[in-house]
């Protein structure tokens, strides 16, 4: 006599067998999280990290593996690691409410971890920002869980639903798709690299009286709250107080913006900002440096 219930485990258990090689471990700066490979040497993390990060693929392997930027609006760290030898998980298609996913991530020791959940909702937009929100998300029927943090949603054939995240949302846990997270990883690794640009500000988002918007129709900008002496945005002739809304021709709303804008081949080369002085918008060029290590 069949055992459906014994069939079905079985089947969990091999799904799950196939798809953790492709869910790693990253230690940030802050508490290790987990990672989904999206491509070859490319990784999506909810890890805290700045420029290098240490990957555990498991079985005691560790990579040093090299930041490329942040999806802003994902909250996703895009990793580069050279020799990683895991399998990209293919992007499935978007899940309808009353599907199951398999929730796969990775525990403190680095074991894998894994659970069954059902597909609450699939809809948006969701706000992740100031200026920023995804226009879809699917909710899962759990609370967030540190080791599934960073870690893939697969469904019943081995593909990629989403990325978890530690977000809720009465007691679901929110997942970014795989169509977007995919998708935002491939921008964010054309666009970085392995060298953080550095101007010498500090700023912090700010919100813009329609009267001080210089004729753009932007709602929020980074006010300037200090600028380093010798430094790019010295030399350049930033001001305290000025408002950066635009960099190289790029809207600039929120401070990741600016940072994910400054990596890559940016190091060296004069780019134009654009800012608010007072209500008149003036282009300011900067030469872009490299951040100063420590």
């Amino acid at each position: 006599m069949t055992n459906l219930l014994a069939d079905f485990s079985d089947q969990i258990a091999t799904l799950v067998d196939q798809a953790a090689p492709s869910v790693v471990q990253v230690h940030g700066h802050r508490r290790p999280a987990a990672g989904v490979v999206v491509a070859d040497n490319l990784i999506l993390t909810a890890a805290a990290a700045d420029e290098r990060v240490t990957v555990r693929a498991g079985e005691g392997q560790a990579l040093e593996g090299t930041v490329l930027g942040r999806a802003t609006n994902t909250g996703l760290t895009v990793v580069r690691v050279e020799g990683l030898g895991r399998p990209a998980l293919a992007a499935g298609p978007e899940p309808k409410p009353g599907h199951l996913g398999i929730a796969i991530g990775r525990t403190w020791s680095g074991g894998v971890m894994a659970t069954v959940s059902a597909i609450s909702v699939v809809g948006g937009p969701l706000r992740t920002g100031r200026t920023s929100s995804l226009e879809r998300v699917i909710r899962i029927q759990q609370s967030p869980h540190g080791a599934l943090t960073g870690g893939a949603l697969v469904d019943a054939a081995g593909r990629a639903l989403g990325v978890i995240t530690s977000f809720e949302i009465r007691g679901t846990t929110v997942v970014i798709p795989a169509s977007l997270a995919w998708a935002a990883a491939a921008r964010v690794a054309s666009e970085g690299g392995a060298r953080q640009g550095f101007l010498g500000v500090s700023s912090l988002a700010v919100a813009l009286p329609e009267r001080q918007r210089g004729g753009r129709s932007q709602g929020h900008g980074l006010l300037v709250s200090h600028v380093a002496g010798n430094s790019p945005a010295e030399a350049g002739g930033l001001l305290v107080g000025d408002v950066i809304v635009a960099f190289d021709g790029d809207t600039i709303q929120e401070p990741e913006e600016l940072i994910t804008r400054l990596r890559g081949d940016r190091v060296g080369k004069s780019v134009p900002l654009t800012v608010i002085r007072g209500t008149a918008l003036q282009d300011v060029s900067v030469t872009v440096g490299e951040r100063p290590r420590g």
